[in-house]
């Protein structure tokens, strides 16, 4: 049984339904990579395309180039500690950011309150990514329509930790 989900205003409910349409996939997947970045940057990390829901600029170090690496997510904030959910948008694969912390865990992140160097740690342990989980579609139930695309991979919870 899924835990009753949190008060969502009409503009929350409405952005989270367009989101789950085609047309809102391809705007997640095409529009919003290239807006949030200089949203996030001129407003400090407080406004993105999907404001209110709590969007970060995560700059990690390339798992091959060893160049830095910076894009948008959603995230969950929990207590001291961000949490990330590395669906790749329903792909079967990992997204190129979760190797990139897998190999270098030192990441900064631009996000209002929360901005600041942080290490990356995978959640593996069940009960706790069980928790995690349920905060993520929490915050955005398209979650659960990409854990079924994934073609049976398990979508990794990453759980960043303030240096």
């Amino acid at each position: 049984m899924t835990a009753p989900r949190r008060h969502m205003s009409v503009y929350e409910r409405a952005i989270e339904k367009f989101a789950r349409t085609p047309a809102g996939y391809w705007f997640v997947r095409n529009v919003a990579p290239r807006v949030d970045p200089p949203l996030l940057r001129i407003s400090g990390g407080r406004f993105s395309s999907v404001y209110p829901a709590p969007t970060m600029l995560l700059t990690t170090i390339g798992a091959k180039s060893g160049r830095p690496r910076t894009l948008p997510l959603l995230y969950v904030a929990e207590g001291d500690s961000l949490i990330l959910i590395a669906s790749n948008y329903g792909r079967p694969g990992h997204p190129a950011w979760y190797r990139n912390l897998t190999t270098n865990p030192r990441v900064e992140v631009l996000a209002g309150a929360h901005s600041g160097v942080y290490t990356a740690t995978e959640i593996t342990d069940a009960e706790e990514r069980s928790a995690a989980w349920q905060k993520a579609l929490d915050l955005y139930a398209g979650y659960s329509d990409y854990e079924a695309r994934t073609g049976g991979r398990t979508i990794p919870l990453i759980r960043l930790r303030r240096r």
